[in-house]
């Protein structure tokens, strides 16, 4: 199950350009596209004619048309002309998803069309901002978008997956400052006059110590956001406040495909401390090495989980943070059951 009243990123605004896309989301099969003016639609990718796929129909002014039969669908899902028919049945519509287009994402609302609220979509605007070059990426997991989510929550696991980019010996011993938030939870961590990751001395041109920081934000369901850098230790003021420090802004996207498989869309806008700005590009790859490290563990995580689905994983302290999202998560989707339960009921009541 996945909570559905939720703003999740359907695509990059880069990658919808003049070909249907067809992606599957929350287990429901979605046709992304979009309109002659640039207006990005998402419908269901189901014909309601014959349950052919939209997504391998046509583009064309104000809608897409289907390659079976030609029935042809406006951006509200509407079917507006059937070749061969004048009288349009008014039960010829498919399902219309809320999107929305910012920050170079395509964000999607995959319940309740009344409750989607655009001010609710996770502030990204540091991707690709003036002043922050941006290093971004694209990971198709065969896992459970919540294993993801717990290694990204569990930053202890740096200092021996990550040995040679975001790996720092401190990580296992330096606990956070966990806060919680109506819509998630923060984690606060410092660690004083220790050595740069191999990411962070490279990227800052560090040669000594430093003074690190990490600030996170888990946007419930599935938003990770990260605001970390390192700056030459020596003092005990704020580290990130501090001149001559370097600063990543990074965004983890996760979207659930099916119980077993996840899109996960990443952005890593940096600012560094000199004018060296082509280290974006060694950046980028630094992380994309860091990720394929963390899938390699996390799908194998899955396919161990699935041999025998009746083992439990067993609590340790560094769990706390991701302990804490997965029971929020818990009681929202018991509150969607509930919701929609209460919904049932009163149409049940109607027709009686």
């Amino acid at each position: 199950m996945f909570i559905k009243n939720a703003w999740y990123v359907a695509a990059t605004s880069a990658e919808c350009v003049d070909q249907p896309i067809a992606r599957t989301l929350l287990n429901e099969k979605v046709v992304i596209f979009r309109l002659s003016d640039g207006l990005p639609v998402a419908l269901e990718d189901r014909c309601c004619h014959r349950l052919a796929p939209l997504s391998l129909g046509d583009i064309e002014q104000g809608g897409i048309r289907c390659r079976y039969h030609g029935m042809k669908f406006d951006a509200t899902g509407a079917c507006i002309e059937i070749p061969g028919q004048d009288v349009i049945p008014p039960g010829m519509c498919v399902r219309q998803f809320p999107l929305v287009e910012r920050h170079g994402f395509l964000w999607i609302w995959m319940g309740d069309a009344d409750l989607a609220n655009p001010d609710e979509i996770v502030d990204v605007h540091w991707n690709n901002a003036p002043g922050w070059p941006t290093a971004n990426g694209y990971i198709y997991y065969r896992a459970n978008y919540q294993l993801i989510a717990d290694n990204l929550l569990d930053f202890s696991h740096l200092t021996f997956v990550h040995r040679t980019t975001l790996g720092n010996s401190e990580f296992p011993n330096a606990r956070p400052e966990i806060t919680t938030f109506e819509r998630g939870i923060k984690l606060n961590r410092v660690i004083r006059n220790c050595q740069p990751s191999p990411l962070h001395a490279m990227a800052g041109k560090f040669t000594g110590p430093v003074d690190f920081w990490n600030r996170q934000v888990w946007w419930l369901p599935s938003v990770f956001e990260n605001w970390a850098g390192s700056v030459p230790a020596g003092s005990n003021d704020e580290p990130h406040e501090r001149p001559g420090g370097l600063h990543l802004r990074h965004f983890s996207l996760l979207t659930p495909e099916t119980e077993q498989s996840t899109h996960y869309f990443w952005v890593q806008p940096c600012q560094f401390p000199h004018d060296d700005l082509g280290l974006i590009e060694q950046v980028g790859e630094g992380m994309s090495t860091a990720f394929a490290e963390d899938r390699w563990m996390i799908e194998a995580q899955q396919k161990v989980m699935n041999s025998d689905p009746y083992v439990k994983p067993k609590a340790v302290r560094s769990d706390a943070a991701l302990g804490r999202v997965r029971a929020m998560i818990e009681r929202l989707l018991r509150q969607e059951q509930q919701s929609a339960e209460a919904q049932l009921v009163s149409l049940a009541k109607q027709d009686a």
